[in-house]
């Protein structure tokens, strides 16, 4: 099994936006959050994966790749022309007047840093496991474990291009309170287009930095003096590359084809078409239904405990992006996230079928409101509150919550070198029941991962009614 000492560090620098010319001729702008981007200043930094193949390569000399290392890092700094404030710093400023903090992006163009690893790991270490081999997969990522208030002392952006035996692999680790999966998504799918031209520019309209704000609120937002120990941003330090525990929990794939999704989604209709003839259900609430209720048979099959009236919260973040008046252009770069969830009685879910879920979560998206989105900010406003998941006393196991989408470009980012042969996420925010959506390799497929103890993919595994949908 691999560990961390199988990962070694060649280099580390700081990439700045290549327009960077001598900082006392930069105006820093100032960039204040909002509270979409506030609310998870505690959690863990975001953590995306790509794994490419050298196959196709037919030279692989060190001096090959120190070309391919030296173009990235200056493609990357291209790109953060565009991008500029994953080259800044999160800022706190204190207010005198009514004892207050703020905190905001000082874009002033420190640097993303850029690490050049090796390690003597191949694909198949990756890819054949049956379970995603988490400790070979994290030491692959920079800043495991790592806040995002911590933004105060840690780059933004931390990019680790890992050379394997046969392979590359790319990860970013990047602030979620400065962006969020559609955003950083989208930095990576110009990043790798600028990569693989032959000029380092895009047709890319100006990005739209500036925070979305409800009419009429004063900025920037002030939290409670009291929130700054809670901000205390740490210096890096040897816990930054170890990645957190997952605490018995494993992870595994599951890959529904396009035939397959149709057959999902047919069998969901035909479960509700009596009492909702008209519902229209998509392919990622009846994927995500089918998973979930094999859960729930699973957990309830290894104990042999089934109470008809427990209660089983399921949950979706969703992307607010079009639901706000006016919606926000595409080019918005920030956090734009919804909650929903629905919650349901154990024995109901079971004896509905899964088609019931896929209804619940279908109205869970129809919901989705801009008056929903207005009234979660300015409640926030007005009684602010910045959750640690890690100090979470109730773990919500219980819960399984759904992140991420399929509509993301994330097998279209080719660097010049052929497209990625797969996707990862770091362990950064995972827990029991976290369930990660992405677009398949194959056109049309969709990828369902999801942490669960290993008793329990087992027994969905042997889940008949499960497995053959998977077919």
């Amino acid at each position: 099994m691999s560990s961390t000492k199988d990962v070694r560090r060649i280099s580390t620098t700081k990439v700045r936006p290549a327009s960077y010319l001598d900082e006392q001729n930069h105006n820093h702008q100032r960039i204040d959050l909002s509270p979409n981007d506030l609310y998870p200043l505690r959690h863990k930094y975001m953590q995306k994966g790509l794994l490419f193949s050298k196959q196709h390569e037919e030279v692989t000399n060190d001096e090959s790749i120190h070309n391919k290392i030296s173009h990235l890092k200056t493609s990357l700094s291209h790109t953060l022309d565009h991008f500029f404030p994953l080259a800044g710093r999160l800022g706190i400023e204190k207010h005198e007047d009514d004892n207050t903090i703020s905190v905001y992006i000082n874009c002033n163009f420190e640097g993303a840093e850029f690490i050049h690893a090796t390690a003597e790991i191949s694909i198949e270490d990756i890819q054949s496991p049956t379970y995603v081999p988490q400790s070979i997969i994290d030491p692959l990522f920079s800043f495991n474990g790592v806040k995002n208030f911590e933004g105060q002392s840690h780059p933004l952006l931390s990019i680790q291009v890992t050379e394997l035996t046969d392979g590359v692999f790319i990860s970013c680790s990047a602030n979620h309170s400065v962006c969020d999966g559609t955003s950083i998504w989208h930095f990576l799918n110009i990043w790798s287009e600028i990569s693989r031209s032959s000029h380092n520019h895009t047709s890319l309209p100006p990005l739209v930095f500036k925070r979305w704000f409800i009419k009429e609120t004063d900025c920037p937002i002030r939290l409670p003096i009291s929130f700054a120990d809670k901000l205390s941003a740490v210096r890096m330090s040897t816990r930054n590359t170890e990645a957190p525990s997952l605490e018995g929990l494993v992870e595994r794939c599951f890959r529904f084809t396009k035939p397959s999704i149709g057959k999902l989604k047919a069998r969901a209709l035909e479960i509700v078409s009596e009492t909702k003839p008209s519902m229209v259900i998509s392919s990622l609430q009846a994927i995500l239904a089918h998973v979930w209720t094999a859960v729930i048979r699973a957990r309830i099959s290894l104990t042999n405990n089934h109470d008809e009236s427990r209660s089983i919260l399921f949950a979706l973040f969703m992307n607010s992006r079009a639901k706000l008046i006016p919606p926000l252009p595409e080019a918005y770069f920030g956090n734009s996230l919804c909650w929903g969830d629905v919650l349901l009685k154990e024995g109901e879910l079971l004896d509905k079928g899964f088609g019931f879920l896929a209804s619940s979560l279908n109205e869970v998206v129809n919901s989705h409101s801009y008056e929903k989105n207005l009234s979660f900010i300015k409640s926030w406003i007005e009684k602010p509150r910045l959750p640690d998941p890690s100090e979470n006393t109730n773990p919500m196991d219980g819960m399984l919550l759904a992140r991420s989408s399929q509509r993301f470009n994330k097998y279209g980012n080719d660097f010049g070198w052929g497209r990625p042969i797969a996707v990862r996420t770091g362990a950064n925010g995972k827990s029991y029941g976290i369930t990660t959506v992405s677009s398949g390799s194959v056109e049309g497929s969709i990828d369902i991962e999801i942490c669960l103890p290993v008793e329990v993919l087992k027994a969905m595994e042997n889940d008949v009614e499960f497995m053959e949908a998977l077919q």
